[in-house]
């Protein structure tokens, strides 16, 4: 963003920032150490009214854009202040889950859904991924620590059939298994399954949205299979009735490798119901040594679900999130020329280090 300028049409009706080769026009020139619409000359602010405070990098200058009146009447027309005379065409523009930050016009901007800052003139003065993740903001800026996303996808569907799938399951098996177990058991594995299964899809694919309860299903999927480990001895044909559900859960998982459909949510839920329905399902003890072994496979369950709950949790601590693509000069006339990325988080990251973060993610993802 250092490196660029301000590219100022000769008439003066429109200027945008940008890098020397993002300004070709021969209708146009480029000013070296400029900022369209920004400066200590432009800012009628009496506190920023010290050279110091201009200096150094643009992200470190403050936001004090000059006033369309004092524009027109307070500058000087000399040619060192064109780029506080000409009239800010380009801005600031949010677009994209990966919160990319592009300054285009405001047109543009609205044609790809994006949310454009007027009041901005640079993309370090904005926060793209407090505009893209929306909701109740952030605690701390530039932090995602929306963690109640855990949960919200298992309430949330897509449509009608979407929702009526999840309601032909609640009404028939997890009834059911609730007249068994009890609503409190069955709501813990539901909650627990759910957010297991956003967690590791959020992991693993983190740009792709994501909702429904499908991970919350699976997980009492899983449940059922466990009642049926953990009171083998009460089934008549119990591989049989093992079976039946191993081939259901095979056919549902194969039917999400269809597009559009998250399979590792799937996973996630399958797996969290099944550790903590050994910790919380009833089950009948045939003797003191079963009962021991069953107590030890329950306590074993719940270690593993915590530790895994507590990597999942820790990843955006433990393992920064790939680094946000931001392309600091695109330009409105002429197209838009993306010259310079920075990620908005850590913006001394270079190259070599984005490689690191992406061995280190690989390498979480095997370990989980």
């Amino acid at each position: 963003e250092d490196e660029t300028g301000c590219c100022i049409r000769k008439d003066l009706n429109a200027c945008w920032q940008s890098a020397q080769d993002g300004c070709t026009s021969s209708f146009a020139e480029w000013k070296s150490g400029k900022v369209c619409g920004l400066g200590k000359d432009g800012c009628q602010v009496a506190a920023y009214n010290n050279d110091t405070l201009w200096e150094g990098a643009y992200s470190t200058w403050p936001n004090c854009p000059i006033s369309s009146e004092y524009r027109d009447t307070g500058i000087s027309t000399e040619e060192e202040f064109a780029h506080l005379k000409c009239e800010v065409s380009a801005r600031p523009c949010c677009i994209g889950l990966q919160g990319e930050c592009v300054i285009i016009s405001q047109e543009e901007c609205e044609f790809r859904q994006g949310f454009f800052h007027e009041n901005n003139t640079l993309c370090s003065q904005v926060s793209c991924i407090t505009s893209i993740c929306g909701l109740s903001g952030f605690l701390f800026d530039n932090t995602p620590d929306q963690f109640y996303r855990a949960l919200l996808p298992t309430f949330m569907h897509t449509g009608i059939i979407h929702v009526l799938i999840t309601l032909v399951f609640q009404a028939t098996i997890l009834r059911d298994m609730e007249k068994f177990a009890g609503w409190w058991r069955i709501g813990f594995i539901y909650m627990a399954s759910g957010i297991g299964g956003t967690m590791l899809s959020g992991i693993l694919i983190p740009y792709q949205p994501e909702v429904g309860a499908s991970g919350a299903l699976y997980g009492i999927l899983a449940s059922l299979i466990v009642e049926v480990v953990v009171n083998w001895k009460i089934y008549k044909s119990p591989v049989m009735e093992l079976g039946k559900l191993l081939l259901l859960v095979i056919f549902l998982f194969l039917v999400g490798l269809l597009p559009w459909i998250d399979n590792f949510a799937h996973i996630g839920g399958f797996l969290f119901g099944f550790l903590t329905a050994f910790v919380v399902l009833p089950h009948i003890n045939f003797s003191e040594e079963d009962r021991i072994a069953k107590l030890v496979v329950q306590i074993a369950c719940g270690v593993l679900a915590v530790v895994l709950f507590g990597l999942s949790s820790s990843y955006s601590t433990l393992l920064r999130p790939l680094p946000a693509r931001t392309a600091v000069t695109s330009t409105a006339f002429p197209s838009p020329t993306p010259s310079a990325k920075i990620p908005p988080w850590n913006s001394g990251q270079d190259s070599e280090t984005k490689d690191f973060y992406l061995t280190e993610r690989h390498l979480f993802i095997v370990f989980i």
